[in-house]
């Protein structure tokens, strides 16, 4: 079954269909990134990140708003968090609200703000 870009009604690009992208240390990104496909982040990233996967490495760190099906945090978010599986790994920190259906903390990672459980993450804030 395809999926609809409800926007333009035309079918919605299959993340599986485009290569990762991994933005190693010492890279500095001003401005928003949005990707269909997974996004590694090991640097800094001063704007919102929309993509379909995101790992956010023990050196990267991203201020401003993340929107992703999956979320997997080791590094740092400052901003808002909208994802439908949302993982934060021991020593990651995140300062923002996050809005989620599934949610886990391992024991040592670092929030600050308000979680919100929602059926459908990815609509809100849009």
């Amino acid at each position: 079954m395809s999926r609809l870009n409800r926007a333009h009604g035309e079918a919605a690009p299959n993340p599986s269909h485009y290569q990762p992208l991994s933005f190693p240390r010492g890279l500095s990104i001003e401005g928003a990134i949005s990707y269909p496909g997974a996004i590694t982040i090991a640097c800094t990233v001063d704007g919102d990140v929309s993509c379909s996967e995101l790992v956010i490495t023990e050196r990267g760190v991203v201020n401003g708003s993340v929107r992703a099906e999956n979320v997997v945090v080791l590094g740092e978010v400052n901003g808002e968090i909208y994802a439908n599986t949302l993982t934060m790994k021991a020593a990651s920190s995140v300062v923002g609200d996050i809005f989620h259906k599934k949610l886990a903390l391992e024991d040592g990672c670092y929030f600050e703000g308000r979680s919100r459980r929602h059926s459908a993450p990815l609509l809100l804030g849009a």
